[in-house]
C-alpha cells in the first residue's frame, strides 16, 4: 500500500479518536451511574458537563440517556460510535473488513441498548466490541503507519478525556510513553514543541498530586496542539 493521503491520515486519527471517546465515556458512565443515582451531590455530574453535557438537567437518568444516546452531542457514546462507524466505512480497505466490523457491531449494540430494560447491562457488549477492535487493528490493519496513527489517536483522545474527567489521571504517564513509541513511526507531522511541554507537565513532580484545575486546562490545551 502506498502512502496515505492526508484526507486517510484524518480519518485513521478520528477513527482512533472516536473510538476511544465512545470507550472511556462509557467507562466513566458505568463507573458513576450508580453512586449517582445515589446522591445527586456528587461530582459525577460536574465532570460530564466539562464533556458539554447537559448542565441544567437534574435527572440523574435523564441526563445519562444524553450522555449515552444523544444524536447531537458530540460526547456521547451514540454519537461517538457513529463517528467512528463512518471513518470505518469509508477505510475498510485499510483497516480490513474484520476491524470494520467490530465498529459496526459496536453500534448495533448501542443501537440495541437504548431501547433495552437493561441498557448499562447490554452496553458490557459494546466494551467488549471496542476491545475486540482495538485488538483487530495488531492483526488485520497491515499499514504500519496506519495502525499507529489509530493508535495515536487513541492515547490523545485517552489523555484529553482523563485531564477533562479528572479521571485516572495517574494514568497520562504511561499514555504519554504510549504516544512518544508511536507518534514517529506514523510518518503525520505534529507540533513539536506543544508535546514536549506536555510530557514535561505529565512528568513534572508535582503531577497528579498537586495539579491544579488551571493547569489541568493548560494541559488540555497543549494536548489539542499536538496533532
Amino acid at each position: 500500500m502506498g502512502a496515505l493521503s492526508l484526507e486517510r491520515v484524518n480519518r485513521l486519527l478520528w477513527l482512533g479518536r472516536y473510538v476511544e471517546r465512545c470507550y472511556t465515556t462509557l467507562q466513566f458512565i458505568l463507573t458513576t451511574y450508580d453512586a449517582a443515582l445515589d446522591s445527586t451531590e456528587g461530582n459525577w455530574k460536574g465532570q460530564l458537563e466539562e464533556l458539554g453535557f447537559d448542565q441544567d438537567n437534574d435527572d440523574p437518568v435523564e441526563f445519562f440517556r444524553e450522555c449515552l444516546f444523544s444524536r447531537t452531542l458530540t460526547s456521547s457514546i451514540y454519537y461517538s460510535m457513529s463517528a467512528a462507524y463512518d471513518n470505518a466505512v469509508v477505510l475498510r480497505d485499510v483497516i480490513g473488513t474484520e476491524s470494520a466490523a467490530y465498529v459496526q457491531m459496536a453500534l448495533n449494540d448501542i443501537e440495541r441498548a437504548e431501547t433495552s430494560d437493561a441498557p448499562l447491562l447490554d452496553l458490557q457488549t459494546v466494551i467488549d466490541m471496542i476491545m475486540a477492535f482495538k485488538g483487530s487493528c495488531d492483526d488485520y490493519v497491515v499499514n504500519d503507519s496506519a495502525r499507529n496513527i489509530i493508535k495515536c489517536g487513541m492515547s490523545i483522545e485517552r489523555m484529553d478525556l482523563y485531564a477533562r474527567l479528572h479521571y485516572h489521571l495517574g494514568d497520562l504517564r504511561k499514555e504519554t510513553q504510549k504516544l512518544a513509541t508511536r507518534v514517529d513511526r506514523t510518518g503525520i507531522s505534529y507540533d513539536r514543541a506543544a508535546f514536549k511541554a506536555l510530557v514535561d507537565r505529565v512528568f513534572s513532580p508535582r503531577f497528579p498530586e498537586q495539579v491544579t484545575y488551571e493547569e489541568l486546562g493548560q494541559m488540555l490545551e497543549l494536548i489539542a496542539r499536538v496533532f
